[in-house]
This record gives structure tokens, sequence and C-alpha cells, in this order.
């Protein structure tokens, strides 16, 4: 089995569950799943806006200081995880204050 396939399967199987906890232990309404579905393409999409922008700044970055120090600092800085993640949380943040704001 590949490891997409299995992982897939974890999250389904941890998805139903917390289905059927929502439905029947907390109540939840099956119909707010549509509003929270779009949030979330909303929030990953935010986070593919945040990680392009923060490539590029990054990328900028690298070759001001190396213009300004002399110094050699790797491009590959820039694509590390961490960044995926940060980005991730730039655009979660965001979105949370643009709720608020409305």
């Amino acid at each position: 089995m590949s490891d997409a396939l299995y992982l897939i399967g974890v999250v389904a199987l941890t998805s139903g569950l917390v289905w059927v906890i929502g439905r029947r232990g907390l109540g939840l309404r099956a119909s707010a799943v549509r509003p929270a579905l779009a949030r979330l393409l909303e929030w990953v999409g935010l986070s593919v806006v945040f990680y392009a922008v923060n490539l590029c700044v990054g990328f900028v970055a690298v070759l001001v200081l190396r213009k300004l120090t002399g110094a050699f600092i790797s491009m590959y800085v820039n694509t590390d995880a961490t960044l995926v993640l940060l980005s991730a949380f730039q655009a979660l943040v965001f979105q949370w204050w643009r709720a608020e704001s409305e």
C-alpha cells in the first residue's frame, strides 16, 4: 500500500469519527459542514498566496544580503518546510482577523 493511500485512509477514518461524534455527541448540524469547507478552501488559497509572497521576499532578501555583506547565503534556505507551516499560520491569522473585522 502506498503511503498516500494509507494517509488518505487515516484521514477518512478520523473524519468519519469526528462526523459521528459531532452529530451525535455534540449535536452539530450537518448543514454547517458546507460553510466550514468553504472556509477551509479559503484558508488553503490564502496559505498559497502567503507562501508565494514569502518565497519572493525571501529570494530578494537573500540577493540583497549577498550584495550588502559579500557573504554567500543559500537560496535553498527559503525552501525549508517551516516556511510552508509559517505561511499557513499567517493565512489563518489573517482569515480570523478579517472575520473579526466584519
